[in-house]
């Protein structure tokens, strides 16, 4: 049996995939240089010749993830699922749900950071709440012309979605997609239609 070389780019997400297993079931301080090495099949001088050290292979892996749930968060938004009743709140829920049970590892990196998460990790988190709750903000200024202080009620409907989307990481068997869903429905029928 002949074993195919990977290129540069298939190993460093190789490698990347080994250290964010490691993370995700363990935290960052598990996640040393052997193990992962060890784990991807490598020796330590590889993984150093990818990333320069420790700091910045996390580094990569965040910007990693950061892109992928981006991207994700983009389409959920985007797209209006017919489900929802073309209402874009709920819509923008129901995608994010989708994303979450999709790649629940790179959700999980940003929603629950684990367990000595480098500076870099945080200040990404930052820069995404930010740009979710301008989004929001926006959104809310467009479909409820007048609202009153939509700079805080962004924040308020936020963190109503980052607390059930931790849930649904958190506890998959009673934060059911349905039992979500229809908690924001609900809560859609306490304001005015757009």
């Amino acid at each position: 049996m002949t074993r195919t070389r990977m290129s540069a780019d298939e190993r460093r997400e190789q490698i990347l995939d080994v250290a964010h297993d490691i993370v995700d079931a363990e935290g960052f301080h598990a996640a040393t240089p052997r193990r992962i090495a060890d784990g991807a099949g490598v020796t330590r001088p590889v993984l150093y010749q990818h990333f320069g050290d420790l700091a910045g292979l996390f580094v990569a892996l965040i910007d990693r993830e950061s892109a992928r749930i981006g991207e994700q968060y983009a389409r959920a938004v985007a797209d209006v699922a017919p489900e929802s009743g073309n209402d874009p709140f709920v819509s923008a829920f129901e995608g994010a749900l989708r994303a979450v049970d999709e790649h629940p590892a790179a959700w999980r990196l940003f929603l629950i950071p684990p367990e000595g998460a480098p500076p870099a990790l945080h200040e990404r988190l930052a820069e995404s709440q930010e740009q979710v709750r301008a989004f929001m903000e926006a959104s809310l200024r467009e479909v409820f012309p007048g609202v009153p202080d939509p700079d805080y009620l962004a924040r308020v409907v936020q963190a109503t979605a980052r607390e059930l989307l931790c849930l649904r990481l958190i506890d998959p068997e009673r934060a059911t997609v349905e039992r979500l869903t229809g908690l924001i429905r609900f809560l859609r029928t306490l304001t005015p239609a757009p």
